[in-house]
């Protein structure tokens, strides 16, 4: 999806028979949560012609996946349409103060970081937590 609409026809496959049918196709791409399949789709045609699609009960495709939880279908779109960004990677050094949520917890536990850890680097931090006895954790970004 990184052509822009100017690079991109209006429709493939003969028109608006051509672009019913693509629609039928990324419509049903998303529900499987096929992102391959939504990507092919997607790139044949102009971002306005897509993002602008509505199933019969007014959803977009950007609506359905997000319905459906459909998290790749959701990441390709979000992309496309400039929704989302990568995240960039932070340096921390030694002894700085950092809150950490991890996955299925509902409150973030306090922490310093034992080694500086460059934004360059692996995706992990050596916390030692300020709650917990014991040595200290290694934790993803």
């Amino acid at each position: 999806c990184s052509r822009t609409a100017a690079d991109k026809p209006r429709a493939s496959q003969g028109g608006a028979e051509g672009e019913s049918a693509l629609k039928l196709q990324a419509f049903r791409a998303v529900v499987k949560d096929d992102p391959q399949e939504l990507n092919n789709i997607l790139d044949s045609l102009s971002q306005d012609v897509w993002s602008s699609w509505r199933n019969k009960a007014g959803k977009d495709l950007l609506s359905l996946a997000e319905e459906r939880g459909a998290a790749s279908s959701y990441a390709l779109m979000g992309k496309a349409l400039g929704l989302l960004q990568e995240r960039k990677l932070e340096a921390f050094e030694e002894g700085e103060t950092v809150w950490v949520l991890a996955p299925g917890d509902a409150q973030a536990k306090r922490g310093s970081v034992v080694e500086d850890a460059p934004a360059d680097g692996d995706g992990e931090l050596l916390i030692e937590f300020w709650d917990q006895l014991g040595p200290p954790e290694k934790v993803d970004r």
